[in-house]
């Protein structure tokens, strides 16, 4: 079995160590988070539509985004369309739904795990291409 290595991706925005954002935030395009996001995080762009979480980042909401690599704390449910890799220091607490996911080990997930079915992939595109 092989494993869906991403592309190559562009981060257009950084929330560095410093910085907290505090309310819901979208954005298109790709964003790298090492800092705090508290509220909801929705990454609309199709496949630029990427989070990379370091290590230290944290968010405390609902994250939806097409492509997702985990290393830090989510605190909330996932939707992801496309791929999630979640990190060997990675914690999750909250449900998440995926296309395709690599597990590392160490990650620790608490959550409900389920695949995303054709008609809900085509449904989630639908709704953020009208934000």
């Amino acid at each position: 079995m092989a494993f869906k290595r991403r592309k190559k991706f562009q981060l257009d925005t950084l929330i560095d160590e410093d910085m907290i954002i505090r309310g819901n935030t979208t954005l298109s395009g790709g964003i790298r988070v090492d800092g705090k996001i508290y509220g909801n995080l929705t990454v609309l762009g199709g496949e630029d539509g990427t989070l990379v979480m370091g290590e230290n980042g944290i968010i405390k909401g609902n994250v939806i985004v097409h492509t997702a690599i985990i290393g830090g704390k989510i605190t909330g449910n996932i939707k992801c369309l496309d791929y999630l890799e979640v990190h060997p220091n990675a914690v999750i607490k909250g449900d998440i739904v995926y296309n395709l996911i690599e597990l590392h080990a160490g990650a620790k997930i608490d959550s409900k795990i389920r695949v995303f079915t054709k008609a809900e992939i085509n449904k989630e595109i639908k709704i953020s291409k009208i934000k």
